[in-house]
């Protein structure tokens, strides 16, 4: 039925019913899984023949998984999943790949469900390969290394190195190219693409509630980057608690948002569905089978196993007659009807199901033999006997591997043994694998879990060891994060505190490369909390290197690196001490305190020089440049990027290159320096790419965003940040987004896409407590006049220093002198023109290249205008020369706009007017970006309601306030005659008789502010 993994000993030889039976009260399903005719496209598309790529020469599928050749109980219900299976099936034959994620709680049939689906889709031509999770300690990667060892044969040698890699069938050697995680992925891509033009291929990808971050990594990638392959994968998963994983939910969220990504869900069978059961496993008449079938529902709530095991009980004991409608079957009640299949065992037979219980849900037959002190032919018998009362079944044709019919009827055999025993069996179990059977699957993870299941026992230390040894294998396959786990366990473990401080920091490493910077940085806490003063001083560090990546401010890793070096008697001029002194630095400064942290970074720069010692030297550089560079500290900082980059050079360190290239090239950016710019921006992607960590990917992804938005191209723009949220390793979610959300709201911002958040935003907000640059810029933009006001002069009239030293002052000035030019508050432009002059001559970026606002000189420009001073067209021209020079029409266009609102302000011909805007329409027009396209008026699909431009929706909110004509036009710095001809096209599109009914107009459709 719809309902386990069950190979029951009585249908052990009987092959797979037929699926078109049907009950005489039960009407045909229609034409389920029609795929004869149409799988016969698998010849045109290359079936048999070597085309194949230059991946695959000739390959021989595997055949149907073992598990799935033995018959189990029959097969019912699931007539909608069917339906919705076959509408992906219909798809992956057109040539798109389909993720099709299986969920329900334990026991309600989803390893059954894809069973029955892969028997039959295997048996019309597709290829299908199976591989699961495990619930104890699995190796990297576990659900997909036995369909990649299937797929081995159809790789290319440079794709089987890549495929070794990740299996685990070999080790990294110190030589080894394959640095980058990325490569392992592509390398899977390729062969799955391959292999899918030969047949199609169904991937099943079963308890993905247990997978690691890794396997859960590699099926985002498929998923993402596998969308021409003939692809169907069924991932199998618990969504309900408390076995749903947290981890897969995000990833499944993740990936609902891409075409060919559904999920079926599957609900509890019906009493139809168990009338049909019944009538197959009992043979009852169709009115009996009804009858029990609704005890049987209320009783099972519908949960496959447990039907299956209720009527099991029921059958043995007297048939339907003693069907007790009292009876609610709960995990109590299947671990008491385990009891009674276990009592009808002999002792010999019934310790070796505990023992094969403690061993895992499958289990070899030798190993089991061997820790039980048996020979192989007496526990094949105990093994029948078993299968006999439905508890285990035959997974090999030569009878070498045993599975329990149901993980839930192992739990209940485990929950059943004696307490003591448990870790016995286990230590036995470590014990025999550390001996011998040098073959069996994740030997080495499987010998650490049991030990630590058994340190009870004083088993403590070889757990460590083994567990030791198990992160050292998931670090050289790249799976950092099952590597930090490894060794967090062992550090739980560890006896001494010098060894549980020396694991709790290589956890915090590890988890460091896996972008769990929140873990990291509570195993860097705990050592600097109670590690000797060494390990503590290297802890800070870390946490100080963990804080900054993802843009925390300094303040907790400056306390800690305070508490160690003070607690430290560690010289000076040691390497320990020196890289420690040099994070205080770079912490100080990501506070606030620049001029404290720009000592401690000069004395460790000085130390490190007279140490000599090149990795903290770079350390030190690296701590150097970090921080944002100003026009005033450009060419000093210049000077440590290109040394950094040399040293890494000289090391064979593209990591190093990466850090002083990109601040090069955020360097050439500020100064106005295209050549310099391109150049470093070059050398960042190329290192990034080296290295392939996602850290270094993401800085070299968003100077291409930069790229792209400055040129005006918002839809790449949109998707290079899309790409760079979905990268691996770099931090939860929750932190990339706050990372990049300076970028996603300027992009936002550029796509008129803000009206989102309209709702959210009352014009009250507490300016204190949010970020007010940007809350300020979010009033602007959604016409928020009074709020804006109130934001500015809070801005004002506070200090501006803690601005001042943050990262984000470039954007504070963009933001502030836009909101004075649209509010023309010539009171706000003096106090902050002075404060904002340090960037004259300069371009405006929140590092590294987070967001771009281009030229300096258009917002001093602005805020001079407000001023009436002279200057302020030259600045705006300067603007215009220094944005060309760079590549960016973008801001090209913002300038010309704001010449022409400035030629207005001041009152200069009509005819400069006119060309002024002439010229800023031809550049604007040249561009898909809605908001420039507004701000010089013209029309387009983001013009207003009725299609008002720009330019109409302002007049409409002025007419809406009563100014007449001659107050528009002094306004808005146009003739009345411009403002008649304005006034006449809003009624005319509005389809209104005069002024009042266009204020209500506009008061009705919420126009009554517009922003700059």
């Amino acid at each position: 039925m719809g309902s386990s993994d069950a190979f029951d000993a009585r249908d052990r030889a009987r092959r797979a019913p037929d699926h078109n039976w049907r009950t005489p009260f039960q009407p045909r399903h229609g034409q389920i899984w029609p795929w004869r005719s149409r799988l016969g496209k698998a010849g045109v598309l290359g079936c048999g023949q070597a085309y194949l790529g230059d991946v695959v020469e000739r390959w021989a599928p595997p055949d149907l998984p073992a598990r799935w050749r033995f018959a189990g109980p029959h097969f019912v219900g699931r007539r909608a999943e069917f339906d919705a299976l076959e509408e992906a099936w219909t798809a992956v034959e057109s040539g798109l790949q389909q993720v099709v994620f299986v969920g329900g709680e334990a026991g309600a049939g989803k390893s059954r469900f894809i069973a029955e689906a892969g028997r039959m889709l295997h048996a019309h031509g597709a290829t299908v390969l199976l591989g699961a999770c495990v619930a104890e300690l699995g190796a990297p990667y576990q659900p997909f290394i036995d369909p990649l060892r299937a797929l081995h044969a159809a790789a290319a040698t440079e794709v089987a190195a890549s495929l070794d890699l990740l299996t685990g069938a070999t080790s990294q050697p110190d030589n080894v190219e394959v640095t980058n995680r990325q490569v392992l992925y592509d390398a899977v891509c390729e062969v799955l693409r391959a292999a899918s033009r030969q047949h199609p291929l169904v991937l099943v990808l079963e308890d993905l509630h247990w997978a690691g971050k890794t396997s859960l990594g590699l099926l985002a990638h498929i998923a993402q980057h596998g969308g021409d392959m003939q692809l169907l994968c069924l991932a199998s998963h618990r969504s309900a608690p408390p076995d749903r994983s947290d981890a897969l939910v995000t990833t499944m969220t993740q990936l609902y948002r891409l075409d060919g990504v559904r999920r079926i869900d599957l609900t509890p069978l019906g009493a139809e569905d168990i009338a049909e059961y019944v009538i197959a496993e009992t043979g009852a008449p169709v009115g009996r089978a009804r009858a029990a079938s609704s005890i049987l529902r209320d009783q099972s709530g519908g949960n496959a196993f447990y039907l299956r095991e209720v009527l099991r009980d029921v059958e043995a004991h007297g048939g339907l007659d003693g069907l007790d409608p009292l009876l609610a079957v709960t995990p109590q009640t299947v671990r008491d009807l385990y009891a009674g299949r276990l009592a009808e065992l002999d002792e010999e037979c019934r310790l070796l199901i505990e023992i094969a219980a403690v061993i895992g849900a499958d289990f070899s037959v030798p190993v089991l033999a061997h820790v039980a002190g048996l020979e192989v032919p007496v526990v094949l018998a105990a093994l029948d006997r078993a299968g006999a009362v439905g508890l285990v079944g035959n997974l090999a044709n030569d009878s070498s591997s045993y599975a329990f019919d149901h993980v839930l009827g192992r739990q209940a055999i485990l929950d059943l043994m004696q307490v003591s025993a448990v870790p016995r069996t286990h230590a036995r179990i470590a014990l025999t694998l550390e001996e011998g059977f040098a073959n069996e699957p994740n030997r080495i993870q499987r010998i650490a879990h049991h030990y630590a299941s058994a340190r009870v026992l004083g088993h403590a230390p070889k757990a460590v060891q083994y567990l030791r040894e198990a992160a050292r294998l998931a670090r050289d396959r790249l799976a950092h994060h099952e590597a930090g786990q490894a060794f967090a366990r062992a550090a739980n473990l560890a006896e001494g505190v010098a060894d549980r401080d020396d694991l709790r920091l290589l956890a915090a490493e590890s988890y460091r490369d896996a972008g769990a910077f929140a873990l990291a940085r509570d195993l860097d806490r705990a050592v600097v909390v109670g590690g000797s003063p060494v390990n503590r001083l290297r802890a800070a560090v870390a946490y100080e290197d963990a804080s900054w990546r993802i843009g925390h401010l300094g303040f907790d890793a400056a306390e800690l690196l305070t508490q160690a070096l003070s607690g430290s008697n560690v010289p000076d001029i040691d390497t320990t001490r020196i890289t420690a002194i040099a994070s205080l630095g770079r912490a100080l400064r990501y506070s606030g305190d620049a001029e404290r942290g720009g000592l401690l970074v000069a004395k460790a720069l000085g130390l490190a020089r007279e140490n000599g010692d090149p990795a903290t030297l770079a350390h030190a550089l690296e701590c150097s440049i970090i921080a944002m560079p100003r026009p005033s500290t450009a060419g000093a900082a210049a000077l440590l990027c290109a040394e950094l980059v040399a040293l890494g050079r000289a090391a064979h360190s593209p990591a190093l290159v990466v850090h002083g290239a990109t601040v090069l090239a955020m360097i050439g950016y500020l100064t106005g320096d295209p050549e310099r710019h391109e150049s470093a921006r070059a050398e960042t992607a190329s290192a990034a790419a080296a290295t392939g960590a996602s850290f270094h990917l993401m800085q070299s992804g968003c100077y291409e965003w930069a790229r792209a938005f400055a040129s005006g191209d918002v839809g790449t723009a949109d998707a290079i940040s899309s790409r760079l949220m979905r990268l691996e390793d770099i931090g939860e979610l929750g932190e990339m987004s706050e990372r990049l959300s300076m970028q996603t709201f300027v992009l936002r911002r550029e796509q008129m896409k803000l009206d989102q958040v309209r709702p959210l935003i009352t014009g009250h907000e507490d300016v204190a407590a949010h970020w007010a640059p940007g809350l300020l810029a979010l009033y602007c933009e959604l016409g928020r006049r009074d709020g804006a006001r109130r934001a500015l002069t809070w801005l004002v009239e506070h200090d501006l220093e803690p601005f001042r030293a943050s990262a984000t002052w470039p954007a504070t000035i963009a933001f502030v002198s836009e909101a004075v030019a649209w509010l023309d508050d010539r009171r706000c432009a003096a106090a902050l023109r002075p404060v904002f002059a340090e960037f004259a001559g300069c371009n405006l970026a929140v590092g590294p290249l987070l967001a771009v606002f281009g030229s300096a000189d258009r917002y001093l420009g602005l805020l001079d205008s407000v001023l009436g001073r002279e200057g302020a067209e030259d600045l705006l021209r300067s603007a215009v020369a220094m944005d060309q020079r760079m590549g960016a029409p973008l801001f090209v266009g913002y300038d010309l706009a704001a010449i022409v609102d400035h030629l207005r302000r001041s009152g200069a011909p009509t005819r400069r007017i006119e060309a002024a805007r002439r010229e800023a329409v031809a550049t604007a027009s040249q561009l898909r970006t809605p908001r420039l396209r507004g701000r010089v008026g013209l029309d387009g699909p983001h013009s207003g309601p009725e299609g008002l431009t720009f330019r109409e929706l302002e007049v409409l909110r002025l007419v809406a306030e009563g100014l007449s004509n001659r107050q528009l036009s002094e306004r808005l710095f146009i003739t009345e005659n411009t403002v008649t001809n304005h006034v006449r096209s809003i009624l005319q599109k509005t389809g209104v008789a005069n002024r009042t009914m266009a204020a209500r107009y506009a008061a009705e459709h919420g126009l009554l502010d517009v922003g700059p």
